[in-house]
């Protein structure tokens, strides 16, 4: 490699350094990142082993660190149950179904907080999840938790089986309405 390659490859570097230190220094914050109970780190590995397909997470506020609130096996209809009316939580589902003639588990998170008209739910616990979710995210892809995906909801009924199944394979809306109302030439 001459000294003209090996300086043109060092400006593509510093460049390309450049730009991801640019896109990462965007004008949003970076998250609050709060330590996990022993207990919830245990459960977290054995959702993810397969041992249990559901984790509900509980932010406490005045030892500010996460801790689990509830586990075990659960079917996909049981989840909206599991929804707390008055506070917010953080759940993962490993949900089992059928797709495409195979059966296979994919993960969700949830992210349920009752709406602003609950009196209940103190500001700072609502900013607290929401500050603490991009980073707790973050983790959860560290230790090879792979999320298929992510809804926010605010009581148990916006989260049934078929949102479930459709938050991991989205409808093609654009390829039914092309079918159904085809162009003539």
């Amino acid at each position: 490699m001459t000294d003209a390659e090996k300086e043109l490859a060092q400006v593509k570097k510093d460049e390309a350094s450049m730009r991801s230190q640019m896109s990462s220094n965007s004008a949003t914050l970076p998250g609050l990142q709060l330590p996990v109970t022993q207990d919830l780190q245990t459960n977290l590995e054995k959702f993810k082993k397969g041992f249990i397909n559901y984790l509900q997470i509980k932010l406490d506020t005045d030892k500010e660190e996460l801790k689990l609130w509830d586990c075990g096996n659960i079917k996909a209809s049981e989840f909206p149950e599991k929804i707390p009316v008055e506070e917010p939580r953080y759940h993962l589902f490993n949900y089992q179904h059928d797709f495409e003639g195979e059966s296979i588990w994919k993960i969700v998170f949830i992210y349920s907080c009752p709406g602003y008209s609950n009196p209940k739910v103190p500001v700072k616990q609502r900013m607290m999840y929401s500050s603490t979710k991009s980073c707790f995210l973050d983790s959860l892809a560290k230790m090879d938790i792979d999320i298929a995906g992510k809804r926010e909801i605010s009581e148990g009924d916006e989260v049934k089986e078929v949102e479930i199944y459709e938050m991991i394979h989205p409808r093609n809306t654009l390829l039914e309405l092309t079918l159904l109302n085809p162009r003539r030439l």
